[in-house]
């Protein structure tokens, strides 16, 4: 049966020889699921984003164009996506979804912007410093394409964990017993806190090992479509223009 966060805490405190640090437990235990959503990709955090990308012309950076490559308002979660979930679907394909490749905001900068130019998507940017973060495509989208966005999110905080009969949704409570008891040493002073935090660091790598549905697949290595292929478009134009 599933320990509750209740429960999580109080087995902590009980490791950790400090019973009164009820309300610091549960905040440790909150900071420490919001840590692993920051730092790993797992699939009990990702959530699906839809929307369509609408022509509806904006201001990009500090050009005048109008244009319609953004900004899309992303779910204040957003944390990043991986390569190959980004996808939309354009009209006149016969709804045959077509892949975005994520860039960075520095790329997406050096990009050609003017107003009327418009085509299939082919990049996906995201700018983290906004809040809610933004989203834009490259090229402008011709048309309100549907679009999907598979993404890691921030998963909520858990509500007075200290005293909650919610369920973590981080399923190993084992590394969360251990990790937050580590934690709680540091607070008391404890010195067992090093052999501890190794001990809950096993659990984790142990797990991490076997999360997911990917397992029973064989994994390949991708190269970069914008960089590898036939295409001599992909080349940089001082390769084609000879500057």
């Amino acid at each position: 049966m599933a320990l509750s966060a209740a429960q999580i805490c109080t087995l902590a405190r009980q490791v950790a020889k400090c019973p009164g640090f009820t309300s610091q437990s549960g905040e440790l235990l909150n900071s420490l699921l919001a840590d692993l959503c920051q730092k790993y990709d797992l699939d009990l955090a990702q959530k699906t984003l839809n929307f369509n990308l609408t022509p509806a012309a904006a201001p990009i950076g500090n050009l005048n164009a109008q244009l319609a490559s953004g900004p899309f308002i992303l779910p204040a979660d957003y944390l990043r996506t991986k390569i190959d979930d980004v996808l939309y679907f354009p009209n006149g394909l016969g709804n045959f979804p077509l892949r975005l490749t994520p860039i960075d905001m520095g790329e997406f900068d050096g990009l050609v912007q003017q107003a009327g130019f418009q085509n299939f998507p082919v990049f996906w940017v995201t700018d983290m410093s906004q809040s809610p973060p933004i989203a834009y495509v490259w090229p402008p989208a011709s048309g309100a394409y549907p679009l999907m966005v598979r993404y890691a999110s921030q998963m909520p905080d858990i509500t007075t964990p200290e005293t909650s009969a919610t369920v973590p949704w981080f399923p190993n409570q084992e590394y969360l017993r251990k990790k937050l008891a580590s934690s709680l040493m540091e607070l008391s002073g404890d010195q067992r806190k090093e052999t501890w935090e190794m001990d809950a660091e096993n659990v984790l790598r142990g797990y991490l090992r076997m999360k997911d549905d990917s397992s029973n697949r064989a994994q390949r290595v991708k190269l970069d479509g914008r960089r590898f292929g036939r295409d001599w478009n992909k080349l940089p134009k001082s390769k084609i223009l000879g500057y």
